[in-house]
């Protein structure tokens, strides 16, 4: 399940092509998560040796509670995390670059995926 992704501003022009990849893979598989609570259920269990279905129950809760279909980062969220930095830049967009998915939505990857899983 995914929360965020660093990657080096360079990297964002000179590996699109494979982080535009990876993206669609996490996006998929969030709304796959989102959409088929045994098989994300499985998933939790396995990776992260769940046995006890209260916490398992609680842990997919949380996900579901917390994790955008879209993957798109919260902006309170995120300047939250600045605030906890004060003697860095308090500018979202001097950390954050939101271009990957804006091409992901313009090219209507994230309409396919609501009418793919009815989200």
């Amino acid at each position: 399940m995914f929360s965020s992704i660093v990657v080096r501003r360079g990297d964002i022009a000179g590996r699109r092509d494979l982080l535009i990849r990876f993206l669609k893979g996490t996006i998929e598989g969030n709304y796959l998560a989102l959409n088929d609570e045994k098989r994300a259920k499985e998933v939790l269990a396995k990776e992260l040796k769940i046995a006890d279905p209260k916490v398992l129950d609680v842990t997919y809760n949380d996900f579901k509670a917390q994790s955008p279909a879209n993957i798109e980062i919260s902006q309170p969220g995120a300047e939250n995390i600045l605030a906890q930095f004060p003697g860095g830049s308090q500018r979202l967009e001097d950390y954050v670059d939101t271009s990957l998915l804006a091409a992901l939505k313009a090219e209507g990857y994230f309409t396919a995926m609501q009418q793919k899983y009815r989200r």
